[in-house]
């Protein structure tokens, strides 16, 4: 068991500022393994609860069974003053303190039950000292639903301090009003495959008249894979056509082409992609990467949609221009600040749809949606339980969530000590495009159409051939249209000839000479 911050013993408290802001961040979409689904798509009823948890101890965590706990909202009602406060709202509520510390400490935990059985059971663990009170309301109702106390040591050789009381659902849930949310089909945000793209790369003999990302001083031109096509120019519009087509051809809606502000090299090739874009009937919009400022995101964004705001390749929610922000940034401003901005913007008249780089609550109450880039660090059970918890959370607050699928990440190449996911024959894509179909994610990202660097890529490869885009379109098709999957027979160069029966499998030839 993997016990919170909160959650530790008295003497174990030396854990350093970063992690446990970490943790408290996001806290509100770690939950139980794992939230059941019933089969076709159609999600468990949730009902919305209030729990004020009450303690004197300096430790204590409260776990719920019988269904599963979502928060998404806190509010320290006594004690904020507390020493060595901290409090982690997982699906497990927690709340901590220094050693043997006594005052009185009251959090309100805004939640949803979901998944929920005939009977509710409330685990109570906490230090030796003091006690710990659970109070479960309806949403804006005064009189408890349930109550329950732990005082001092229980009847248990358990170092946790155990004790455990059980409600029938029956007595809780009718007096609960549940939610009606949404699924992917009936959003008002529509169903979007969409794939993280970089037009970052330049060659001597193209429009950029050098080497820009490709190195030729390393291997495979710093890529961990080569590209089938050759190294190309993020400048040549040809090249671009290319990627759109193939794109296009394995149910992709749009580009999130990674931007690192006005007048860089990205944001003269993004001028390439939406030209193309547009031509094409292809969705597109930008990754804005890094900023030192909030005056910095204005004026950029000021720039961009005042540049390129008519373009009718631009994805839009609402009318709004959609623009995701990766982590780098959306971590470093407060939420007063980047609310600041989208005002800012929207004073302008450039109002935006904002998309956060994390799987935090917090983002939810300035931005409008949710997403992740890099689920490399999660194990296939933790992206589930990530993604379900983010999905209910967005649908329940009528935002939007994305889930990430990622084919593999290889910058092992570098250095062995470096990150690396095994693609496992396509099953490492595969099992990511299962966790995002089983969450009722609003839209699906793929990481990443053409991240040479770090090995994410599912742009054709010498390697894997056309396999990606195989995978990627079979995974698509099912995931719109709410069916199983119907994999195809691989065929890795494209040739129209299965890798069984091509007797040149990795060289693109006809059927009529059995793939060479």
């Amino acid at each position: 068991m993997i016990r919170s911050l909160a959650g530790e013993m008295p003497n174990d408290y030396g854990r350093d500022a970063m992690r446990q802001a970490r943790a408290i961040r996001s806290a509100a979409f770690a939950v139980l393994i794992l939230l059941a689904l019933s089969i076709g798509g159609t999600a468990a009823d949730v009902y919305p609860i209030e729990i004020l948890l009450t303690t004197t101890s300096d430790w204590t965590d409260v776990f719920v069974s019988g269904a599963t706990l979502v928060v998404h909202d806190q509010k320290t009602l006594q004690g904020a003053d507390a020493p060595g406060l901290r409090i982690a709202a997982l699906s497990t509520l927690s709340i901590g303190k220094a050693s043997y510390e006594e005052t009185q400490v009251s959090i309100r935990f805004d939640a949803y039950l979901t998944d929920v059985t005939d009977w509710l059971s409330i685990k109570i663990t906490k230090g030796h000292i003091g006690r710990t009170t659970v109070t479960l309301y309806a949403p804006g109702d005064d009189e408890p639903l349930a109550s329950y106390q732990h005082v001092g040591i229980s009847a248990s050789s358990d170092p946790a301090n155990p004790r455990t009381f059980s409600t029938p659902a029956s007595q809780v849930t009718p007096l609960l009003s549940p939610l009606n949310l949404d699924t992917p089909t009936s959003s008002a945000f529509g169903q979007h495959v969409l794939a993280f793209y970089y037009p970052w790369y330049g060659t001597p003999d193209g429009p950029s008249g050098e080497w820009v990302h490709w190195n030729p001083n390393r291997a495979h031109h710093d890529s961990a894979h080569d590209p089938a096509y050759g190294l190309y120019d993020s400048n040549d519009p040809e090249t671009v056509r290319r990627h759109i087509r193939e794109a296009k051809s394995a149910g992709i809606d749009g580009f999130i082409a990674s931007w690192w502000g006005r007048h860089g090299f990205e944001d003269r090739a993004f001028d390439v992609l939406a030209q193309v874009a547009a031509e094409e009937d292809f969705l597109i919009t930008i990754y804005y990467e890094i900023a030192d400022t909030p005056l910095d995101i204005v004026i950029d964004l000021t720039y961009f949609l005042n540049r390129h705001g008519d373009n009718t390749a631009l994805l839009r929610v609402d009318d709004k221009p959609v623009v995701f922000f990766y982590v780098r940034v959306t971590s470093k401003f407060s939420l007063p600040q980047w609310e600041s901005v989208f005002d800012r913007l929207a004073g302008r008249n450039l109002p935006i749809f904002a998309l956060a780089d994390g799987l935090s609550a917090e983002f939810l109450e300035a931005f409008d949606g949710i997403h992740t880039y890099n689920p490399v660090g999660l194990s296939l059970q933790e992206a589930s339980t990530q993604y379900t918890a983010a999905s209910l959370l967005a649908r329940a607050q009528d935002q939007l969530f994305a889930a990430t699928v990622i084919p593999g990440y290889d910058e092992a190449y570098k250095n062995p000590t470096f990150t690396y996911l095994d693609r496992e024959d396509g099953e490492t894509y595969r099992s990511f495009w299962a966790v995002a179909r089983e969450s009722l994610a609003h839209w699906v990202l793929i990481t990443s159409y053409n991240e040479w660097h770090e090995g994410s890529e599912i742009e054709p490869s010498l390697e894997y051939g056309t396999t990606y885009l195989q995978i990627t379109s079979e995974q698509a098709w099912a995931w719109k249209h709410g069916e199983p999957v119907q994999a195809s027979e691989p065929d890795r160069d494209g040739d129209g000839v299965p890798d069984e029966d091509d007797l040149c499998p990795d060289f693109p030839g006809s059927p009529a000479s059995d793939g060479c």
